[in-house]
C-alpha cells in the first residue's frame, strides 16, 4: 500500500432510487467459501514473499523483492501468471512501461459478457532500507495470494458476468499500474460494474476481526454488498466504512467514475512492520488472513452469478399536474418473481389514509409499470413498491424497511415516497400605488391567510421610474429574502409586468429597461421554498440617489404551496381524560384548528366525514402517547358544506360538525 493523500471533489447530482442491494444466500456459494484453504493462500503468500522457493518457468526461484526496479520484479509477474495458467486460464501481460507489468485471467459472462467485476490486488512492494530484500509480505503478497485463491476457486465457475482476476504492478511509486489499466478501460468504453481490491489483509495485531473498506459515496452500494455477505456467510468480521480514502488500486477506479472499494486492515491497528525487511510472512494473522479471503470470495462470487435482488425506480416530482401517474421500477431477483396474488405490487395511500395497492399494468422483462390515479391539488399521495420471490422467502421494498410475504409489503417502509400536488395562488397588493422617495425605501405588505408549505414562487412587478439604476427591490418573508434586482438598468425607465422566476433563461443583470418579460432574480425565489405560505410577505424599494423618484404601481406573487396536516402534540400536559374539542375558527376558510386529549397512551383515528357520511380524509391514524394534541386542517380541495370530524380510540369516541365557506 502507498500512503498518499488525494483531494477528492465530490459532485452531488439527483440519482434513481435503488433498493439497497441485498445479496441472497446460495449454497454454492457457501459451499465455494468452505474451499478456501489456509495452506493455499499461504503458499501463494510465503512464495511470492520470498520465505519459501517457487517454481517459475519450470526452475526453482526464491523472489526476494518485488520493487519496481528489482530484477525478481519480472519474476514475481511471472509467477502469477504461471499460476493462472495452473488453474486452466489463458492470462496475459499488460505491459504499461519498460518496469510496470500487470497480469490479468479473464473469464467470459455467459450472459453479459460485455459487462465486468474485477478483483484486484497489488503485486509490488516496497522498502526505504537500500537492500534488495523487501518481503512485503503483508504489502501486498497478502492481497494477491487472495485474488489467486479466488482464481483457483472460480475457475470451474460459469459467471453471469465477465470476471477478471488482476494483479497491478507499480503501486508503491503512484498507483501506476491500476491507472494504466483504468485508462485503457475507459477508453474502450469497458462496463465495469464493480472492483474488489485487496491491499493488506494478514494483520489483525489485537485479533478483534476488524477491517477498514475504503469506498466513495458512489460505492456504497457494493460497500453495502460486501458487508452483507459477510453477514449472511457467517464469517466473523467487523467492516469500518472508510470514506474517501486514497492510496491504493482503488483511487483511479473513482476517477473514472467506476464503483471500487478497497479491503485493508484497520488504520488504528496497522502493521507496525509496514514497508521494512520485518514484513515477513511468520507475522501474520492466518485466521484474520482466510476470513478476510472467505468473505472478499463470497461477495465476488455473489457478483459473477447474479446472486442478488434490487428494486430501482426514480421517485415521482411533486408539482401542480394533477393526472395520473406512471411508476416504473426495475425489480431484479435472481430467482422467480411470484406471480399472481403475490405479484409485485405498488401501495398508495391519500394524505393519511390506509394504503391500497394496485399491481402492474405493464410487465416488460425486469421493468413493471404501475399506476396511481390522479388526485386534486393539496393531495399528499405517499406510495412504495414491494416483491417477492415465488417461493416465498425474499421480500424486498422500495425504499428499504418493509416486510410481509404473500403477498408482498403489506408491512410499509417507515419513510415511503411521497409526493405532493401543489395548490396554485396568485396573491395581489391591495395597498399600492406608492411613492418611491429619494434617498429613502417604499415597503408594500401582502398578507397570506392559508397555510401551506411554500415549493414555488414568481414575483410580478409594475414600477415607473426615470432611473431603473437607482433602485432595488427586495422580496422578504420572515427569516427568508430575495434580491430581484438591483441597480439594474442605469439610464433607463420603468419595470413593466417583469416577471422573476428561478426557472426563467435571462438574468435581470442580462435584460435592458424597461424591463418587460421574464427573468431571473438576482438571489433565487428558491430560498422561500419550505416556508410557511402563512404570513406577511414584504416588497422592499430602496432608492440610492436623490432627484429622481417613482412610484411602485403593483406588485402580486404566484405561488405553488403543498398542504400538509400538521399533528402538534402540546408538551408537558397529560389531561385526566379523553376529550374532543369543537374546532376553531367555525365556520372556516379553508383552514382550521382541531384539538383534543389522550390521558394515555393510545391508537388514534381523527377522520373527516361528508354530511352523507362518507369518509374525506384520515388526518390522524397511529399510536399517539399521551397529552395533548392540536390538528392544523387545510381544506382548500373541498366544496363549500357541512363536514363531520370523529375521533376513535380503544375507549373512546366522539364526533363534531364544522362548515367549510368559501
Amino acid at each position: 500500500m502507498k500512503k498518499l493523500l488525494f483531494l477528492i471533489i465530490v459532485a452531488f447530482i439527483i440519482l434513481p432510487s435503488v433498493s439497497k442491494p441485498q445479496i441472497i444466500f446460495y449454497s454454492k456459494i457457501d459451499s465455494i467459501v468452505n474451499l478456501v484453504s489456509t495452506a493455499s493462500i499461504s503458499k501463494f503468500n510465503r512464495q511470492l514473499s520470498g520465505d519459501t522457493i517457487a517454481v517459475i518457468g519450470g526452475s526453482p526461484y526464491r523472489i526476494i523483492s518485488r520493487k519496481y526496479n528489482s530484477p525478481h520484479n519480472p519474476k514475481a509477474a511471472q509467477y502469477i501468471f504461471e499460476t493462472f495458467q495452473s488453474f486452466g486460464y489463458t492470462p496475459y501481460y499488460q505491459y504499461n512501461n519498460s518496469t510496470n507489468i500487470n497480469v490479468i485471467a479473464r473469464k467470459i459472462g455467459s450472459k453479459y459478457p460485455n459487462q465486468k467485476y474485477l478483483i484486484t490486488a497489488h503485486y509490488d512492494n516496497y522498502s526505504t532500507n537500500s537492500t534488495d530484500t523487501v518481503p512485503g509480505a503483508d504489502d501486498n503478497a497478502s492481497g494477491t495470494a487472495a485474488v489467486l485463491e479466488a482464481a483457483r476457486l472460480l475457475a470451474g465457475i460459469t459467471p453471469q458476468y465477465t470476471i477478471e482476476f488482476i494483479a497491478f504492478d507499480e503501486e508503491e511509486i503512484g498507483l501506476y499500474g491500476s491507472r494504466a489499466y483504468v485508462d485503457s478501460a475507459f477508453a474502450r468504453g469497458d462496463s465495469i460494474l464493480g472492483v474488489l481490491n485487496m491491499d493488506m489483509i494478514a494483520w489483525d495485531g489485537n485479533d478483534d476481526g476488524k477491517l477498514n473498506v475504503y469506498l466513495n459515496t458512489a460505492s456504497n452500494s457494493i460497500a453495502e454488498e460486501f458487508i452483507k455477505a459477510v453477514q449472511i456467510y457467517n464469517i466473523n468480521l467487523t467492516s469500518v466504512k472508510s470514506y474517501n480514502s486514497g492510496g491504493s488500486d482503488h483511487y483511479y477506479f473513482w476517477q473514472r467514475g467506476y464503483k471500487a472499494i478497497t479491503l485493508i486492515e484497520l488504520g488504528s491497528d496497522f502493521n507496525p512492520y509496514y514497508h521494512t525487511r520485518q514484513d515477513t510472512y511468520d507475522k501474520f494473522n492466518l485466521n484474520y488472513f482466510t476470513k478476510i479471503t472467505k468473505a472478499a470470495i463470497a461477495t465476488f462470487l455473489s457478483w459473477a452469478l447474479d446472486y442478488k435482488y434490487s428494486i430501482n425506480h426514480t421517485p415521482i416530482k411533486s408539482g401542480m399536474d394533477t393526472s395520473s401517474k406512471v411508476v416504473v421500477a426495475e425489480i431484479h431477483f435472481p430467482i422467480p418473481i411470484a406471480t399472481g396474488s403475490n405479484a409485485p405490487r405498488l401501495y398508495y395511500k391519500i394524505n393519511n389514509n390506509s394504503y391500497q395497492f394496485v399491481n402492474a399494468f405493464e410487465i416488460v422483462g425486469k421493468t413493471y409499470k404501475f399506476l396511481i390515479p390522479g388526485q386534486p391539488q393539496g393531495t399528499k399521495v405517499s406510495y412504495y413498491i414491494a416483491a417477492q420471490d415465488s417461493a416465498g422467502s425474499i421480500i424486498a421494498t422500495l425504499p428499504d424497511g418493509g416486510s410481509g410475504i404473500n403477498p408482498p409489503g403489506t408491512v410499509p417502509p417507515p419513510n415511503p415516497f411521497v409526493y405532493n400536488i401543489w395548490v396554485g395562488l396568485t396573491a395581489n397588493s391591495i395597498t399600492v400605488p406608492k411613492p418611491i422617495p429619494d434617498l429613502n425605501q417604499v415597503k408594500d405588505t401582502i398578507f397570506i391567510s392559508q397555510n401551506g408549505t411554500v415549493e414555488d414562487i414568481t414575483v410580478t412587478l409594475n414600477i415607473t421610474h426615470p432611473d431603473d439604476g437607482e433602485i432595488v427591490v427586495f422580496l422578504n418573508k420572515a427569516n427568508a429574502s430575495s434580491t430581484l434586482t438591483q441597480y439594474n438598468g442605469v439610464g433607463g425607465q420603468n419595470y413593466i409586468n417583469t416577471v422573476f422566476d428561478d426557472s426563467a433563461t435571462i438574468s435581470i443583470k442580462q435584460g435592458f429597461p424597461p424591463f418587460t418579460g421574464t427573468y431571473k432574480p438576482e438571489t433565487p425565489l428558491y430560498n422561500f421554498r419550505g416556508q410557511e405560505l402563512q404570513g406577511y410577505w414584504i416588497l422592499r424599494i430602496y432608492d440610492k440617489a436623490i432627484g429622481n423618484q417613482g412610484t411602485l404601481n403593483n406588485w402580486s406573487l404566484n405561488i405553488s404551496y403543498s398542504i400538509n396536516v400538521a399533528v402538534k402534540g402540546q408538551s408537558g400536559f397529560v389531561p385526566d381524560k379523553y376529550f374532543l374539542f369543537q374546532n376553531y375558527p367555525n365556520p372556516f376558510n379553508p383552514t382550521t384548528t382541531i384539538k383534543f386529549h389522550l390521558p394515555k397512551s393510545d391508537f388514534v383515528k381523527l377522520i373527516i366525514y361528508d354530511i352523507l357520511g362518507r369518509e374525506i380524509e384520515v388526518l390522524v391514524n397511529e399510536f399517539k402517547s399521551a397529552g395533548e394534541y392540536i390538528v392544523l386542517y387545510n381544506a382548500s380541495s373541498l366544496p363549500s358544506g357541512l363536514y363531520f370530524y370523529r375521533i376513535i380510540t380503544s375507549e373512546f369516541n366522539d364526533v363534531r360538525k364544522f362548515v367549510l365557506i368559501k
